[in-house]
């Protein structure tokens, strides 16, 4: 049965396969952002920013599949091309095969607040 999401309608496993690598990604991510600033919204921008700067290696203001890639691999969170694929579908809000930087803060934003109902869901059991 299809999703909606803010792309439109997806499959389960679409929406699945896209979960699935930021889930992987999220703890690295999280770690670069800083634990003890995700309530803090004016730092989670700024280092998203910052964040973005770092892995748009070309500084054409865009990230594309190899620069994420690359940021993760640098970072040891090897990610499969697949993987990669499905992070860029999830995060590219206007769907020019490229995250921009404002698409970037929006990830962000949306992958600190997964996190932390993950945290509060592991204190809860």
């Amino acid at each position: 049965m299809p999703i909606k999401t803010k792309d439109g309608w997806k499959s389960k496993s679409q929406v699945k396969a896209q979960e699935k690598a930021w889930l992987k990604a999220r703890a690295t991510f999280i770690q670069k952002i800083g634990k003890d600033h995700l309530n803090d919204t004016y730092v989670i921008t700024s280092r998203a920013k910052a964040i973005f700067k770092e892995i748009d290696s070309d500084g054409n203001g865009k990230i594309d599949q190899s620069e994420l890639k690359a940021a993760f691999d640098k970072l040891g969170c090897c990610l499969k091309a697949s993987e990669v694929l499905d992070m860029m579908a999830e995060a590219d809000e206007d769907g020019d095969n490229h995250i921009d930087e404002q698409e970037f803060i929006n990830l962000t934003k949306v992958e600190v607040e997964n996190y932390k109902k993950r945290s509060m869901f592991c204190l809860v059991q």
